[in-house]
């Protein structure tokens, strides 16, 4: 056995941050899995337990808990975030 299995093409989920490679499932104790790079242990991996494809995901995803605001024109009294919120200028810090 390979110590691992490789994440089928059918299984949606982001490339490593870092080199670009697929994840991989590795078992590291009875019943407990993590999801890694296959190039390096250094790199992001989950922690062990269920097979949590959605935390590779959040942490291998560029803008991942970014939030960029877009600055407000000198003409009007409100902006709007990305995450299309509606402020007033007086409520900004």
């Amino acid at each position: 056995m390979r110590g691992y299995i490789t994440i089928p093409s059918s299984v949606s989920c982001a490339s490593c941050i870092y080199c670009g490679a697929r994840p991989i499932i590795s078992m590291v104790e009875i019943g407990e899995y993590i999801v890694k790079c296959p190039n390096s242990d250094s790199h992001y991996q989950t922690e062990p337990g269920l097979i949590d494809m959605d935390d590779w995901n959040l942490h291998n995803t560029v803008l991942a808990n970014r939030q960029v605001d877009v600055a407000p024109c000198p003409t009007t009294d409100h902006f709007f975030s990305l995450n299309g919120t509606i402020m007033t200028l007086e409520n900004i810090d």
